[in-house]
């Protein structure tokens, strides 16, 4: 997977209005398209996206580009036929995402930048949309059978991850894994964006560091209503929403 070569943060989604689309929005129905979204994108730029249809068919979401480093974000709706019409903001409006959700399904066209081209995907299952959610860091199991909690003296206090409906992510993890630890903290957090792909979450750092898991795609489990699970460099990490359960 492909590191996003970004040397700052970005530090805030743009919104703007589109009146076209806001007409066909009827704000006392709820869209039967609301939910997460996500898919891939191809043509004379590369990537993915994802993004939410709220409950009134606005939309909020994320659109990565693996060719040329950039996150940009969506402003949009989709109307009561299911077709999306969404500008690609950076800063400042940089192009289109307009196509159809129907069955499942979604695809379209793109123009970003002058660029353009074509995006595929499809709706999120529930399992997978549980992903949006904080996660604190929970514990990490090794091959030989050990087994690191959240409170030994190698870790950060307060560790965690945290995956938003716009398609965006924050990982804030730190270890000091030397024979004498003595974790630096706090440390700056992780970002990126993810999306959900055949079976697997892909993930894009922003801006990352050596813990980072932009060089793989991850396979996340579900135990049970509080906990993840997913296997990354031969160890079993586990997340939780309440430490205490």
């Amino acid at each position: 997977m492909k590191k996003l070569l970004y040397l700052f943060l970005v530090l805030g989604l743009f919104a703007c209005s589109n009146e076209s689309v806001d007409d066909n929005i009827n704000s006392n129905l709820e869209s039967e398209f609301k939910g997460l979204w996500s898919g891939s994108f191809s043509g004379q730029d590369n990537g993915t996206w994802t993004l939410t249809v709220q409950n009134t068919g606005i939309v909020v979401g994320s659109f990565t580009s693996k060719d040329h480093n950039e996150i940009y974000s969506f402003s949009g709706a989709v109307d009561e036929n299911g077709e999306i019409l969404a500008s690609i903001i950076l800063e400042n409006v940089a192009g289109s995402f307009i196509g159809n959700l129907n069955n499942g399904l979604s695809s379209g066209s793109y123009s970003v930048s002058s660029r353009n081209g074509d995006f595929q995907g499809r709706s999120s299952t529930d399992d997978e949309s549980r992903i949006v959610n904080h996660w604190n860091y929970y514990s990490a199991e090794y091959d030989s059978g050990e087994i690191l909690y959240y409170d030994n003296e190698i870790y950060c206090p307060e560790l965690y991850m945290e995956f938003r409906e716009d398609g965006t992510f924050t990982d804030y993890f730190y270890a000091d894994y030397s024979s004498d630890p003595d974790p630096d903290c706090p440390q700056d957090p992780m970002y990126g964006t993810f999306s959900v792909q055949d079976g697997y979450y892909e993930m894009l750092y922003e801006l990352g560091g050596s813990q980072d898991l932009s060089e793989s795609d991850i396979y996340i489990s579900y135990p049970d209503d509080n906990t993840i699970n997913y296997d990354y460099d031969n160890v079993l990490w586990t997340y939780k929403i309440d430490l205490n359960l």
